[in-house]
């Protein structure tokens, strides 16, 4: 090529990148296309898992039509408006709304799948922030407006998840563990001021003979208003909804920039194990997050009295919450040096912890529920000092026990959304607040401890989340950038991901029963409050009002003939057990649609 060519194309290329049009801007252009071409496809056959039918779908013309067109106007608009951040701001659109996409179809859960997608998008986020390709530089929040955001927010999660939650309650799919357990001592409670259940162990006796949670009473006056289970799934979507006002606070006290500070409120909203957890019935763990990320802003802020109120608060949710107290007041000693009040708590935790034992077992019949960590028990001994001596002079079974193939989707569930930024401290003992994961996750073998679907998640969410961002808040530049960018993306995908199958799974059936279910209820208050009701385990929590009530299945074969027995037939295997246990001494005297409700003779 002579030299004459070499300046025209040199000179060509320079007028490009002088438009903000270098090569690799078209490179990304022509990706930005590209995604929106499989956002299209997907709006015809959202079945991508299945290659050939999906395959067979494509209008193999419109894809490349989009594909191509899209790149030219995006790649002339630059050019001509010299528009820097057009095609990188499509791009990171196109990127997301493509993972939302994919997150939505999937029809499992699977958190490996999510990782990979997850690594697309880190790709792209890494050649966005250099440079600061997106302007967010040029962005300027006030706090005000983050306020302003976090109302919304609050609102929005608040109504939307307490109406899709409360739905499983209206389509009877709340079972008698873990909500009619509660539906019956919260009706219990508001007639006798005693937390009394006979369906959670087949017989009378105080909730608090399980669990140690005097935290109940604090919803008990919201409940003496609305008198109805729904009252109780509301209530726990408001509470995890009001946390979005303590990461506020703590960004705002940490000096943190309104955008920063608006993404955590965005990421809180949509960290996926939380509002998750509440489409599975109602649990006093759920008041955690909210109490724990308040107790963290009064530490940082210094505030005696609200620190002693909030920890109280923690204690109050259940027996094992001391252990996210002691954790925390070693943060504070070590951490932070506050040592009256790191002392303080500390204090507080050891002895609300021994003393909810002892309420525990004074009440119940099994005590605190050890057997979770069976694992650890050797030669016949049990109990907390056993499992102790297990763990310190065996680290490496431990180790085994906590990275399993099972529980490391786990990890991936509860640090993906968060771009895995609570590990990258500048002050490693921050890390110190991550210990919780280990007793009450990760060295447990009952599965439900390490699935985000269920309650065990949220006290370490708002540890998780706090230091997510104390280590942000540490970091500078495009550093902070690819982390929060990350961190937006991943959790709102995620988010969409787990939360999809249940939203719609809640409105089919609504669609489908909810014209009966009026009629379900009001047949089933036509039983006697005084009557002694045996009921299938998704009828039970409808019948919250009757004192001597047991369940099918039930787990602890307590059950002898009552006055009535209620049927689902929705069950069949269910059916069957019911008239098993039934026998012939009764007759049907109504059923509605899937209901039929049998009198003793």
């Amino acid at each position: 090529m002579s030299t004459k060519s070499n300046l025209q194309l040199n000179g060509f290329f320079k007028k490009l990148n002088d438009s903000f049009l270098s090569l690799e801007r078209i490179v990304a252009a022509f990706f930005t296309s590209f995604m929106l071409s499989n956002v299209v496809q997907m709006l015809n056959n959202k079945l991508f898992y299945e290659l050939e039918s999906y395959y067979n779908s494509i209008n193999f013309f419109v894809f490349w039509f989009i594909t191509i067109v899209g790149t030219t106007a995006l790649c002339v608009l630059t050019y001509y408006a010299k528009f820097s951040s057009l095609i990188p701001r499509s791009l990171l659109f196109s990127s997301t709304l493509l993972s939302i996409m994919f997150s939505s179809a999937l029809n499992e859960k699977n958190a490996y799948f999510m990782l990979g997608l997850g690594l697309v998008d880190f790709i792209v986020i890494l050649w966005l922030s250099k440079d600061d390709k997106l302007e967010l530089s040029k962005i300027n929040i006030s706090h005000k407006i983050c306020f302003i955001v976090a109302v919304a927010l609050f609102l929005f999660t608040s109504i939307f998840f307490s109406y899709y939650t409360s739905l499983r309650y209206q389509n009877f799919h709340n079972a008698t563990f873990d909500f009619g357990i509660f539906a019956q001592m919260f009706e219990n409670m508001a007639t006798t001021g005693a937390p009394l259940t006979t369906v959670e162990r087949s017989v009378e006796m105080s909730h608090f003979g399980v669990h140690f949670s005097p935290i109940f009473y604090l919803l008990l006056p919201g409940y003496m208003i609305f008198r109805s289970p729904i009252y109780l799934i509301c209530a726990q979507s408001i509470f995890v909804a009001l946390g979005v006002f303590p990461v506020y606070l703590i960004c705002k006290k940490l000096g943190l920039s309104g955008k920063v500070t608006l993404a955590f409120e965005f990421i809180y909203a949509f960290y996926p194990c939380l509002f998750n957890g509440c489409f599975y019935d109602f649990h006093e763990n759920k008041f955690l997050t909210t109490i724990i990320l308040f107790l963290l802003y009064f530490i940082i802020c210094e505030k005696r009295v609200p620190i002693i109120v909030f920890s109280l608060l923690l204690l109050m949710v259940k027996e094992d919450a001391a252990i996210y107290l002691i954790v925390i007041a070693l943060y504070v000693l070590i951490n932070k040096k506050q040592y009256i009040n790191g002392s303080l708590i500390l204090s507080m935790a050891v002895v609300y912890f021994v003393i909810a034992n002892k309420v525990v077992a004074a009440l119940g019949s099994e005590g605190v529920m050890m057997w979770r960590l069976s694992d650890y028990f050797v030669n016949g001994e049990e109990g907390y000092f056993s499992v102790f001596k297990s763990i310190l002079f065996d680290v490496g079974y431990l180790i085994k026990m906590m990275f399993s193939a099972e529980k490391f989707p786990f990890i991936i569930w509860m640090f993906l959304p968060l771009a895995f930024a609570p590990f990258m401290q500048k002050q490693i003992s921050t890390l110190i607040l991550l210990l919780p994961i280990i007793p009450i996750n990760m060295m447990q073998s009952w599965q439900y401890q390490y699935d985000i679907d269920y309650q065990y998640t949220y006290g370490v969410a708002a540890l998780i989340i706090f230091c997510a961002i104390i280590a942000i808040a540490n970091m500078k530049g495009n550093i902070r950038r690819i982390a929060l960018l990350m961190s937006l993306i991943m959790s709102f995908s995620l988010a969409v991901h787990v939360l999809t199958p249940k939203i719609n799974n809640n409105k089919y059936y609504e669609e489908h029963y909810g014209n009966v279910t009026e009629s379900i209820e009001e047949a089933l208050h036509e039983i006697p409050e005084d009557a002694s009701v045996t009921a299938d385990h998704y009828i039970m929590p409808h019948l919250y009002f009757i004192r001597e009530l047991y369940t099918v299945p039930d787990y602890y074969k307590n059950i002898e003939q009552t006055d009535y027995f209620v049927v689902n037939t929705r069950s069949a295997d269910n059916t069957e057990e019911m008239k098993a246990v039934m026998g012939s001494d009764y007759t049907l005297q109504n059923q509605v649609d899937f209901v039929q409700i049998y009198k003793h003779n």
